[in-house]
């Protein structure tokens, strides 16, 4: 019978040391992966595709007086009134929201409550300014194009010779 104490490894129990090392060791390379993983995706990093500013929408004559179309694509409402077309913006000026039609017929911006009349006028709300007014043009075959990257004074109006023709003839039954 042997006495002496058998010193195969295989038996030991993990001492608390050789864990801690090996669990820290582990860590630091997971932690090491994830940060090359972000860093990797940080440096091949693609811009998203342009959005298109240009939009374009139906004839004149598919607007009668008085009526609003939500264009959602654009982000961006067209109006016809007696003046003629103008297009407002439907981002709020107060932290760049969408804001939405809501039930009274103006609009309503979902993040602080800014309410817009009809006609984009401001009515109340965090938000300081009325919705942009933005450009409003004819393109060759006759139809409107709205351009939401360019910014417009709010009492700008198209006028095509039809709205001229009518306000004339509005002027004339008047005088009558």
């Amino acid at each position: 019978m042997n006495a002496m104490p058998s010193n195969d490894l295989e038996n030991l129990p993990v001492r608390r040391r050789d864990f801690l090392a090996l669990a820290t060791r582990a860590l630091l390379w997971l932690t090491g992966g994830a940060t090359a993983v972000g860093l990797g995706r940080y440096l091949t990093y693609q811009l998203p595709a342009e959005r298109p500013t240009r939009f374009t929408l139906e004839p004149p004559q598919a607007y009668s007086p008085g009526t609003r179309a939500v264009v959602a694509d654009a982000g961006a409402a067209v109006y016809r009134d007696q003046s003629g077309y103008f297009a407002r913006s439907l981002t709020c000026g107060h932290l760049g929201c969408r804001v939405h039609p809501s039930d009274d017929g103006g609009f309503a911006c979902p993040c602080h409550g800014s309410q817009f009349s009809r006609d984009g006028a401001r009515v109340h709300g965090p938000t300081a300014q009325d919705l942009d007014g933005v450009a409003l043009s004819l393109d060759e075959q006759g139809r409107l194009v709205v351009d939401v990257a360019s910014k417009v004074d709010p009492t700008w109006r198209l006028r095509t010779d039809a709205t001229a023709a009518r306000r004339s003839q509005d002027a004339a039954a008047d005088k009558g």
